[in-house]
């Protein structure tokens, strides 16, 4: 679904027509592509009306312990990032940062990560 500059793998909105979630789908490849996947999203498909987004990543590698603390630490490193959250499980890390044009408007930002050995 195209929102704002992109084609973004998911898009729901109100009954009104506003957004109420956008989230991206990506394959855990590193730090490098985990970093660019959160540019894409905040800077091609999040408005500033959007306050809900999220990035599900798929990981194939073995040690799937490893790489969730790793995207933990590389999330608080990305200069979006404002404060984690209260994680709801091992794998649905909850974070809030904030719109690259406005570093006062909020996005709850989440990231589920699955295993897929």
């Amino acid at each position: 679904t195209f929102n704002k500059s992109g084609k973004t793998d998911f898009l729901l909105k109100y009954e009104d027509g506003t957004n109420l979630f956008v989230a991206e789908c990506k394959w855990w490849t590193g730090e490098a592509d985990f970093h660019a996947a959160i540019d894409q999203l905040f800077e091609r498909y999040l408005t500033w009306r959007d306050s809900k987004a999220a990035v599900l990543l798929f990981v194939k590698n073995k040690g799937f312990s490893a790489v969730v603390e790793k995207v933990k630490a590389e999330a608080a490193k990305h200069p979006y990032f404002v404060r984690t959250s209260v994680d709801r499980a091992e794998t649905s890390l909850a974070f809030e940062f904030h719109l690259p044009n406005d570093d006062k408007r909020l996005v709850r930002f989440a990231i589920l990560l699955f295993a897929f050995p």
